[in-house]
């Protein structure tokens, strides 16, 4: 179990089958662990995304407003993410990034929860349901998406990193 500055000191479990000590691991690691609740604000706008773009699809209104309320502010949607498990992943290809990532439960997609990807340890490169990728990128093949932190079913809602 690691404190997580970023999830507010939450203990975690990294699952991982990786050296954690390798040299480049275990950078990504320690820049993750250095990640504040102040970093965590700043990638808001990532996971209000996510929300609103699932708000929209099935409209929510009718039920997901009853089910966990509307956040008041966008800062607001993380009482609405349980952090889960850490992990690593390794780049594909020529992408010699490793990849930190946290596999949340989130109030607005049950199902599919909440996917959170740092590269390097350092910067959030991903949010959206879990899909076993570490960027969008190579979730959809189309190296367009490198820069995509969200991407929506509406494009309006996509975020990219340096929005």
């Amino acid at each position: 179990m690691v404190k997580v500055a970023y999830f507010d000191g939450a203990e975690l479990v990294f699952d991982t089958e990786e050296d954690l000590d390798e040299h480049k691991t275990a950078a990504a690691v320690e820049a993750f662990l250095a990640l504040t609740a102040g970093d965590r604000i700043k990638d808001t706008r990532h996971v209000y995304a996510y929300y609103k773009d699932v708000h929209e699809a099935t409209d929510g209104q009718d039920w997901l407003d009853e089910e966990m309320g509307v956040p008041a502010t966008p800062e607001a949607i993380w009482s609405h993410v349980q952090p889960g498990m850490l992990g690593i992943w390794h780049g594909y290809g020529e992408d010699e990034s490793v990849y930190v990532f946290a596999e949340c439960n989130c109030d607005w997609d049950v199902e599919h929860g909440l996917l959170l990807v740092w590269r390097d340890g350092k910067v959030l490169n991903k949010a959206g349901e879990f899909d076993g990728h570490p960027t969008n990128a190579n979730a959809y093949g189309d190296e367009t998406l490198r820069d995509v932190v969200y991407h929506a079913s509406n494009p309006a809602w996509s975020t990219r990193l340096d929005d």
